[in-house]
């Protein structure tokens, strides 16, 4: 008896569907269901509470001390970002240290840059002098180089007077600020 070429063609037709889907079954993995996770620019990876970080030189001392009611770093732009900064930066060959404060701030991915921002404050105290305070709304601190900017307006308030600006650099080794343009000054005579 001879099989009809319909049943055959059908038959070997049939055979290939279910070879197909038992090979398309075998290489069907479960995590190709499961939805990928992208993660959000805007989420920290990790954050802390309370931070502190110390940066000593070669010989142990301190060159500055950063803290922070808290730390987030964002995984996006791979910044930390700070609330409440304060920072002490410790000058070689004195014991006050600038006292340098802010409402936000931003360490960069090496750590070669802190921006702060919202109320910046920089108040030394000096043997036998009255404090010196220094504020301006924005300030860029480059710690390896101790040096300090901003093209903001800047205030600086000494026991004779006040001094206001438009942009500063600042050396903290050597103490020396350059006031960049637009300065102008009131003092008392003494």
């Amino acid at each position: 008896m001879k099989i009809p070429r319909y049943l055959v063609t059908g038959g070997i037709i049939l055979l290939a569907v279910a070879l197909a889907l038992a090979v398309g079954y075998w290489n069907i993995r479960p995590a190709t269901f499961t939805p990928q996770v992208i993660p959000d620019p805007l989420q920290p990876d990790f954050f802390m509470e309370n931070a502190r970080i110390r940066q000593l030189n070669e010989q142990g001392q301190p060159v500055y001390d950063l803290t922070s009611v808290r730390a987030a770093h964002q995984v996006g732009d791979d910044v930390t970002e700070l609330d409440d900064p304060k920072l002490l930066y410790y000058r070689e060959g004195e014991q006050q240290p600038w006292d340098v404060q802010a409402r936000y701030g931003e360490v960069s991915a090496g750590g070669d840059q802190v921006n702060l921002r919202q109320n910046v404050v920089i108040e030394q105290q000096v043997e036998g002098q009255p404090v010196r305070r220094l504020s301006t709304p924005a300030l860029s601190i480059f710690p390896d180089r101790h040096f300090a900017e901003t093209d903001r307006s800047v205030r600086i308030e000494a026991a004779n007077g006040v001094t206001t600006a438009t942009g500063m650099e600042a050396n903290f080794n050597d103490g020396r600020i350059k006031l960049l343009s637009n300065v102008r000054g009131e003092h008392d005579a003494l």
